[in-house]
């Protein structure tokens, strides 16, 4: 799973080389924050046997299995309705679960970074939770409008494109 989500740094280069189309900035914030999470879930052992982190590790896969298909389809220009509204209307809510489970699984995780950190940083972990599960809350919010608008824009296309044929 760590090889795998790691690649992902890929899908930032295919982005910056036009192979897919989508914006740099969420995608990178996105891509970060999946590796942050997962490198805490591999250095701290006691958190890799909660569920949350199970359920974690299945809303990527399923949130990844709902957009590769679909982006490999655009890509070569054989667009479906059906996996056009599958991404869009499935993505969201499975998106915000995913965040909900990302904010329960760090909170998880909390008893376990204290102990450590406080040898090693300045910064108290709960303090550095309370800001990060805010910034977690609105980038999602902004993810979320973002892909309600991108939704629109392609389900309002593919009407005008059947409405011509």
């Amino acid at each position: 799973m760590s090889l795998c989500q790691l690649l992902s740094i890929l899908e930032l280069f295919h982005i910056a080389d036009g192979i897919e189309k989508a914006r740099l900035l969420p995608r990178f914030i996105q891509v970060v924050e999946k590796n942050f999470l997962l490198i805490m879930v591999i250095m701290l052992e006691e958190v890799q046997s909660k569920p949350v982190v199970c359920v974690q590790f299945f809303l990527w896969n399923i949130l990844d299995l709902l957009r590769y298909p679909h982006e490999l389809l655009r890509v070569m220009d054989t667009p479906s309705i059906t996996m056009l509204w599958t991404r869009y209307t499935l993505w969201i809510p499975l998106y915000i679960l995913s965040v909900a489970t990302e904010g329960v699984t760090l909170y998880q995780a909390l008893p376990y970074i204290e102990p450590a950190a406080l040898n090693s940083t300045h910064i108290h972990p709960p303090v550095f939770l309370m800001v990060y599960l805010p910034v977690l809350a609105l980038g999602a919010s902004v993810t979320i409008w973002q892909l309600l608008k991108e939704r629109q824009q392609h389900l309002e296309k593919w009407k005008k494109k059947m409405k011509r044929k």
